[in-house]
């Protein structure tokens, strides 16, 4: 606090004003009383959103009132290079108000900035708190989506783009914006965005600008997930796989870029034209294994039947699945788990070759005590074999299984393989809908940590889906 009333720069003082946790300092509420009538408006709107107080939902407005005041003299302060949290004066108040759940009033606040009667400054950080609100709530994108897709009608300007932006964001605004965003792909500057928010959501509309930015080395950091979207819908695979094959055809060593990989793994069986390339990519490889060569005629199952002579040349853990899947041959898999002991400590590949084994004709004594010891480790060889726990031994292990599971239902890593599980015991496994039910009801995000805001905001809306479809089949 000395060094608050000790300096006059405007810079410090606001630094120093977003750094105190005020929720720490002595005497706080006249300090800050005296800053919500200080001449640096940054500073005013920094001490009103600390005022914030859930115990006093009745002076809200008022503070409102006055952050909104100071918004546009705060834009560009807050969020200048060298700030301790790269947050804009919309993005302080929709954090302030995230934290008090204030989801109406977030929401409310995001239309009126967005109107178009308001400066372009006031607009942008419309948008940003739309974007907080779909982050923090579920129904959010819901409610935010009309405004957003009314932004996109309007002319290029640096709230059209972060309009675009924020509904990519979310699968949910996606999707309820769909016939807009095919609107804006050809747009030179957006259209990258739009097409991979378009095919993320599974819209085969997008499918001719994917191809095109793949071929064009694009480097969209959702491409893949747009196009393994679009796979899993049934669109027509001959254009995507005739693109990712005029890229591997380009780099005949093992050196080929992941995304054409990537793209024939979506389409797996569909990718069959490419597996001559996939075979060049066996023979090419010199010091280097080509893991995504395996992993991708892998997908392909048994018609990539002409690569088993190259892929019976390695010994890798990629080659040997990659073998199994092509061949449908138990011996790949029980020769092996015949050179490992009886109990395992790890082994993610040991859980598929067993898994993959007790879907075709089930596991040897000797297998499913290997099984049994996986299931011992925490973690990810508890989650790894459990599918493969439950095909062998059915409902008798349910009691086990719903004992040990329910702990990762909350992972980001392991969350989607277990409801899968659960959707496999069908009705043995009614003891866990109470806990999905919960999950489903509720009105937040689930909060997974995976190192993105909107990565984050889509995990739980895939998960939620997830949860959704796990408990139809489990209730039946």
């Amino acid at each position: 606090m000395a060094a608050l009333n000790a300096s006059t720069d405007p810079v410090v003082r606001i630094a120093l004003v977003d750094a105190i946790p005020w929720h720490q300092v002595l005497r706080r509420q006249a300090i800050l009383e005296r800053l919500q009538s200080d001449p640096v408006p940054a500073i005013r709107l920094l001490a009103n959103i600390a005022v914030f107080s859930m115990d006093d939902a009745a002076a809200w407005p008022a503070l409102d009132a006055a952050i909104r005041a100071d918004l546009e003299a705060s834009a560009g302060v807050l969020d200048a290079p060298g700030s301790r949290l790269p947050e804009t004066a919309g993005q302080h108040w929709a954090r302030a108000l995230t934290r008090l759940d204030r989801e109406d009033d977030c929401c409310v606040w995001a239309e009126r900035l967005a109107n178009p009667a308001e400066s372009p400054e006031a607009r942008l950080e419309g948008v940003r708190m739309a974007v907080a609100a779909m982050r923090e709530w579920r129904a959010a994108p819901g409610r935010m989506t009309p405004m957003l897709t009314g932004l996109l009608r309007e002319e290029p300007s640096k709230v059209r783009s972060a309009a675009l932006h924020a509904l990519a964001a979310s699968l949910t605004a996606s999707r309820l914006a769909a016939d807009e965003l095919a609107t804006v792909m050809d747009d030179p500057e957006l259209g990258a965005v739009a097409a991979t928010a378009l095919g993320s959501v599974g819209d085969h509309r997008a499918v001719p600008h994917l191809v095109r930015l793949m071929l064009s080395v694009s480097d969209e950091p959702r491409l893949a997930e747009a196009f393994r979207a679009v796979a899993r819908a049934g669109v027509d695979p001959e254009a995507p796989v005739a693109a990712a094959r005029q890229i591997l055809a380009a780099h005949p060593d093992s050196h080929a870029p992941e995304l054409p990989m990537r793209v024939l793994a979506a389409f797996g069986p569909a990718a069959a034209a490419a597996v001559p390339e996939l075979i060049a990519k066996l023979r090419g490889a010199e010091n280097d294994t080509p893991d995504w060569a395996f992993y991708v005629l892998g997908r392909i199952g048994p018609a990539a039947a002409a690569a088993v002579p190259e892929l019976r040349q390695y010994r890798t853990q990629g080659a040997t699945f990659a073998l199994l899947k092509v061949t449908s041959d138990r011996g790949v898999a029980e020769r092996y788990l015949a050179g490992l002991p009886e109990e395992l400590h790890r082994g993610r590949f040991v859980s598929a070759l067993l898994t993959w084994l007790a879907e075709h004709g089930g596991l040897t004594i000797r297998q499913h005590k290997q099984l049994r010891s996986l299931f011992r480790v925490h973690g990810s060889g508890e989650v790894e074999s459990a599918g493969a726990l439950w095909l062998h031994e059915g409902p008798a292990v349910a009691a086990e299984l719903l004992e040990v599971l329910p702990k990762y239902l909350s992972d980001d890593l392991y969350a989607a393989k277990v409801l899968r599980v659960f959707a496999a015991m069908g009705s043995h496994a009614r003891p866990i809908l109470d806990r999905l039910d919960r999950f489903v009801a509720s009105r937040h995000r689930a909060g997974l940590n995976i190192g993105g805001f909107d990565a984050e905001l889509r995990a739980d809306e895939t998960l939620l889906a997830a949860t959704i479809a796990a408990r139809e089949k489990i209730a039946g």
